[in-house]
C-alpha cells in the first residue's frame, strides 16, 4: 500500500470494504495516471471492482473529497506560505449522444449552421502548492453543467463564478498559513 493508507486513514464510507477499496484505488490509478482505468488495473476482476466501486450509490464523493481535503489542509499548515492555483477544464462529451445531464460548453460559427455546440462539463478545481511547486492536495472541486454554474452581473454582462474555498480556509487551515 502506498500513499492512500495515510490520506484515507479515518474515512468511513459505511463499509469497511469500500474504505479498502478507495485507499487500493488511488494506489493503483496513480501509479498510471495517463491511463483509462482499464489499463491501470491488473486484471479484469480489478478494472471491473473498479467500476463497481464508481457505480456504488454508498460512495459519497464529499466524504472522499473531505477526508482529502483535512489532508491537504494539515500539510498546508506547516508552510508560511501557500499558492492556490486554479483551472477551469472543459470536458467534451458531444460524440456521447445518451449521455444525461450535459451543458452546452463552447459554441463556435458553422459553414452552414448558426451555431455548433460541444456538450460536456465544466471542471474547476483549486489545487495548493508550496512556493517551490510541491503539491500539497486539491482544496476545491467542482464538476456541472454550464448551464448550472453560478452566475453574476460584472458590467452588465454575465459571468461563471466559482464558490472558492477561502471562505473557509480558517476551518481548513491552520497555523497561520498565508493564502
Amino acid at each position: 500500500m502506498g500513499w492512500a493508507v495515510n490520506e484515507f486513514e479515518k474515512i468511513d464510507l459505511g463499509d469497511k470494504r469500500l474504505n479498502v477499496r478507495i485507499v487500493r484505488l488511488c494506489d493503483t490509478l496513480s501509479e498510471a495516471p495517463e491511463s483509462p482505468i482499464n489499463q491501470a488495473c491488473a486484471d479484469w476482476a480489478e478494472t471491473k471492482a473498479a467500476y463497481r466501486f464508481f457505480q456504488n450509490d454508498n460512495v459519497d464523493t464529499e466524504q472522499i473529497m473531505s477526508a482529502h481535503r483535512e489532508k491537504t489542509a494539515k500539510r498546508a499548515s506547516e508552510y508560511n506560505t501557500v499558492l492556490v492555483i486554479q483551472d477551469t477544464s472543459y470536458i467534451v462529451y458531444t460524440s456521447h449522444s445518451k449521455t444525461k445531464g450535459l451543458g452546452n460548453i463552447s459554441v463556435k460559427q458553422g459553414k452552414n449552421i448558426d451555431k455548433i455546440y460541444s456538450r460536456g462539463l465544466v471542471m474547476h478545481t483549486s489545487m495548493a502548492v508550496t512556493t517551490s511547486g510541491k503539491p500539497l492536495g486539491i482544496f476545491d472541486q467542482h464538476i456541472f453543467a454550464e448551464s448550472c454554474a453560478p452566475k453574476i452581473n460584472v458590467d452588465g454582462r454575465e459571468a461563471r463564478t466559482f464558490r472558492m474555498f477561502f471562505r473557509l480556509k480558517k476551518k481548513r487551515v491552520t497555523g497561520g498559513s498565508k493564502l
